[in-house]
């Protein structure tokens, strides 16, 4: 039977190799995997930390960057279930919905028949809110328990919605917040669905996004659905990534039905709730999620990513850049981190992350691209584009020329970056970017679609567009 064994550079699992033992991808010192990778008691998250280039210059200060990866389960452990009917903790769900004028037709109808759907999520034990807004905001289901009858009555309110107006979205947005913080169940999720752009009241994006914010720090989910070609998708994802949740941009009004109920399912069929990755970070270096999703705080030299809620049978790939300050000639620093999150019990485990190394080259022998674990540079890459995309709309749509600028200037670190890809690589990945930004800040039908898969690469997400 082969044996696997682990980089000790860039953190690689693979077979043992015939007649070496170094490192198939970076040429690093092996060890083997044994027993293959360690968890922790009882955790059941499968987990990888990789890194993109093992060598540095001395004496200058760099970055490099840490790639992790996990994924959950199909089915959570049955002794990590809540110990509820469903195997579940209590869901609280607050919907926010735009009746305005331009959702008539086919919009409305659709998104009825998907609230009447979300409803089999619904056990005893969860709550549920609704809110419409189009000139202004209404509340027209509070706070309410789960049971028989409440079901019968948030159906008969969903029939009854009629579009008309135009859209307060802010005022929508935050009446919906408020009726969320009443709930506060295990899981929180408050849905944003609209097919508008903001025009009554408050319209501007940063503050508008602030709602989302500190309803995250509050504890609550904040997700969007854009429905359609003329909603504002940065000001949906500003809305998404502050509250740590997801968007989702729905071209036909067909398809509102399984993204809503498939957000509403994400929510409720959580593999790990509160995930956060704990870095060991060497003397005086920083660390950064890639994505604005991400929160990091540094503590006595430990970082702390928190990531959130997880669903079940996801793939998560969270890449953070990692400076480091000037090391000396042959220096070894090792980077350790694990992995802890709370199960749907309430438990709280810990996955092991490997270690990996950066090894410090003597100045004058060093070159650019020495150590470079392309496999893993590629896939930062990806991240690293996807989040010059969002930086991209955000700074478009609020017509803020600073932070063009520093897009612009994260743009040609990017392209140095990309320098250290094959070529054929390289330049299928520059010409993607080149479109992408085109298509941003020229706002032609396709940035929707552009912002929206950027987000995706960010945000481990599922695709509904095909679930029946």
């Amino acid at each position: 039977m082969t044996e696997l064994m682990r980089c000790l550079y860039c953190g690689h699992l693979q077979d043992e190799p015939t007649g070496v033992k170094e490192c198939q991808r970076c040429g690093g010192e092996l060890i083997y995997e044994e027993p293959p990778p360690k968890k922790g008691k009882g955790s059941y998250l499968d987990a990888q930390m990789e890194l993109d280039q093992i060598n540095a210059p001395a004496g200058q200060t760099v970055d490099r960057h840490l790639l992790i990866s996990f994924r959950t389960p199909e089915k959570v452990p049955a002794v990590h279930l809540a110990k509820t009917e469903s195997g579940r903790p209590p869901l609280s769900f607050s919907a926010v919905l735009d009746t305005s004028g331009s959702m008539h037709g086919n919009k409305i109808d659709y998104t009825k028949q998907a609230l009447r759907m979300a409803s089999r999520f619904f056990r005893d034990g969860d709550q549920f809110a609704m809110t419409v807004f189009s000139d202004t905001a209404e509340m027209i289901m509070k706070p309410t328990p789960v049971d028989r009858e409440s079901k019968k009555v948030f159906e008969s309110l969903v029939n009854e919605i009629m579009p008309h107006g135009l859209t307060a979205l802010h005022s929508g947005l935050d009446l919906g917040i408020q009726q969320a913080q009443q709930m506060r169940s295990e899981s929180n999720l408050t849905l944003l669905l609209s097919d508008g752009q903001a025009n009554v009241g408050e319209t501007d994006l940063e503050i508008i996004g602030t709602l989302a914010r500190k309803a995250a720090e509050a504890g609550l989910i904040v997700s969007t659905l854009g429905v359609g070609m003329d909603y504002n998708e940065a000001l949906m994802t500003e809305i998404a990534t502050q509250g740590r949740g997801r968007f989702y941009h729905v071209q036909s009004a067909a398809e509102i039905v399984p993204y809503l109920t498939g957000e509403l399912g994400e929510a409720a069929d959580l593999a790990a709730r509160d995930v956060k990755i704990h870095i060991k970070l060497p003397k005086g270096a920083a660390l950064v999620p890639l994505s604005a999703a991400y929160q990091c705080e540094i503590i006595d030299n430990e970082a702390i990513v928190s990531i959130g809620d997880i669903p079940v049978d996801l793939d998560v790939e969270i890449p953070l850049r990692l400076t480091l300050f000037p090391g000396k000639e042959n220096d070894r620093l090792e980077i350790n981190g694990e992995i802890t999150y709370l199960t749907p019990a309430g438990t709280t485990l810990t996955t092991s992350l490997n270690r990996v190394t950066v090894r410090f080259i003597k100045k004058g022998h060093f070159s650019p691209d020495m150590g470079v674990v392309k496999p893993v540079a590629t896939r930062v890459a990806e991240q690293m584009r996807a989040t010059q995309v969002l930086q991209y709309s955000r700074a478009v749509s609020r017509g803020n020329e600073t932070e063009l600028q520093h897009a612009e200037h994260e743009r040609l670190k990017l392209r140095e970056y990309f320098q250290l890809l094959d070529e054929d690589i390289r330049d299928k990945m520059d010409q993607k970017l080149t479109a992408d930004i085109h298509s941003v800040r020229s706002a032609s039908p396709r940035a929707k679609s552009t912002v929206r898969d950027a987000y995706q690469a960010q945000r481990f997400m599922r695709n509904f567009k095909d679930k029946k």
